[in-house]
């Protein structure tokens, strides 16, 4: 079967890749979805079933697995897969769950060396809703006012664990998980490695303040910034299907999850992929 990839959805975003054999890929399709993937950073391959195995195997496609910072995340059979499920992040004193992630935001970015791509597979997904939302970063960065983006080069934001402008919620994490993240500093407006186009390196959920600003300027800054980035002519939406991989570049993309209706399970795959110093 030979591997069919449709052009961008919306916003730049969202191709859709069938066909794919995850089970035995050859050389050219492989080289097929890197090549996809520069052109959407964000990318659904469908109709794959799935194994922790074929998907690790498929995430090796973009580059190298690394371990989940939080250990109560991590598949015990899989170091390399983490788990995001339903059942995670429940209230003791709502009963409910708590939407991991759903606020703005790019992964990883509290790391000193964030990861560069995310991939996602739907392992099980409600038959309504759970959609995810994407924000290209690149287009909400060069639709600025020249002026806009002479403002912001060279600035810089901390980013924390939990930071002080933290909007959703954010798990525990151990002595060692702590000592593993301290504050970092990352670019406002960052180059992207391979491409060589510039996007703006924003997360609502862990930026704490602009660097070397006062706090209120800076809010006023990140406010001005985020809600430009999270336009409805920026984003677009993908809508699970079960068997679904998603990868997404999070080093020019942001994203956000949506809550389901009822009781219905779900349980996704998620893999990240090495990257380098924003810079």
């Amino acid at each position: 079967m030979s591997v069919g990839i449709t052009d961008p959805v919306e916003a730049g975003l969202g191709a859709v890749v069938t066909g794919f054999d995850l089970d035995s890929p050859v050389p050219e399709a492989e080289e097929a979805l890197r090549r996809a993937f520069r052109a959407s950073p964000v990318l659904c391959i469908r109709g794959c079933k799935a194994t922790p195995e074929s998907f690790t195997r498929c995430a090796r496609i973009f580059g190298t697995p690394k371990r989940e910072l939080l250990g109560i995340m991590r598949d015990p059979a899989c170091a390399e897969i983490s788990l995001v499920e339903r059942k995670q992040g429940i209230s003791t004193a709502t009963g409910k769950a708590a939407i991991f992630g759903s606020q703005w935001h790019t992964d990883d970015s509290f790391m000193a060396v964030p990861c560069a791509a995310t991939l996602l597979y739907g392992e099980i997904v409600p038959p309504k809703g759970g959609d995810t939302a994407f924000t290209n970063m690149h287009a909400a960065y060069e639709a600025l006012p020249d002026e806009a983006k002479s403002r912001i080069q060279g600035l810089k934001a901390v980013h924390m664990f939990q930071a002080r402008r933290n909007v959703s919620p954010v798990p525990e994490r151990t002595p060692e998980e702590e000592a593993q993240t301290p504050p970092v500093t990352h670019p406002l407006v960052r180059t992207h490695p391979e491409t060589g186009r510039k996007a703006l390196y924003l997360n609502p959920n862990r930026i704490d303040r602009i660097a070397d600003m006062p706090l209120a300027e800076g809010d006023a800054l990140l406010d001005e910034l985020i809600e430009h980035a999270t336009q409805p002519a920026f984003v677009h939406v993908h809508g699970w299907q079960p068997d679904d991989i998603v990868i997404w570049d999070n080093r020019c993309t942001m994203h956000r999850a949506s809550p389901h209706e009822g009781d219905h399970p779900r349980r996704l795959l998620r893999i990240l992929i090495e990257g380098t110093v924003p810079v």
